[in-house]
């Protein structure tokens, strides 16, 4: 079965970040569909993948299917590149599986996270949406200017943190719509319309934190 939104299609904007991958081992946490892990094995990368299902296809990937949780089933400085898309605000152990993180990578390897952006949900916040668009899956949400500090915290130096990827203007404002399915939809179309030719531009909206790191 097919997935929607993010699930459905792979994001150019985490391949992009593929290229601050190092080394020649790689571990993909919470790798989906494998996109990202084939990207990698396509550059040389020995590839091991943990989901709680497998919906791999690519028999270069090593996969474990069980969920993710301390401690993780790889011997210490097993990787050199560490991928966590959309990954660890699902996780209610975060700082446990962290510290598993910097004992799996090593010294001078990189870590490529990207989580959901908290400012991209204030209107919820003040209860100023129909629908509350946020992940109910989520056990926590990060923002921008104090995610470096917390993730150096577990041994890493901080070589990029941005908000990078598609606003998502539309599916927030469209939320104000009433009536069917059909009616906001169009409305999120027009909205997207207008976000594309600049009439409708906010920063703080939209975008998830990249975050990549180094272990030190």
């Amino acid at each position: 079965m097919m997935g929607v939104g993010w699930e459905g299609t792979p994001s150019n904007v985490k391949f992009d970040a593929l290229a601050w991958a190092v080394g020649d081992t790689a571990l993909d946490l919470g790798c989906g569909r494998g996109w990202y892990a084939a990207a990698l094995a396509d550059r040389g990368f020995r590839v091991s993948g943990i989901d709680q299902t497998n919906r791999l296809s690519d028999p270069r990937i090593e996969m474990r299917i069980e969920s993710i949780r301390a401690p993780l089933p790889f011997a210490d400085d097993s990787f050199s590149t560490i991928l966590m898309f959309d990954i660890i605000e699902h996780l209610e152990d975060e700082a446990g599986v962290m510290k598993e993180i910097a004992r799996l990578c090593r010294r001078g390897g990189r870590v490529i996270v990207s989580v959901p952006n908290n400012d991209d949900a204030f209107l919820p916040q003040y209860a100023l949406t129909y629908l509350h668009r946020n992940d109910r899956t989520h056990v926590r949400e990060y923002r921008i200017e104090s995610i470096a500090p917390h993730f150096e915290s577990f041994g890493f130096r901080t070589l990029h943190c941005a908000l990078q990827g598609r606003q998502h203007i539309p599916r927030v404002f469209s939320e104000f719509v009433r009536g069917p399915r059909a009616v906001k939809t169009f409305a999120r179309y027009v909205i997207t319309a207008l976000q594309k030719i600049g009439v409708i531009h906010n920063t703080r909206i939209g975008g998830d934190i990249h975050w990549i790191g180094e272990r030190i």
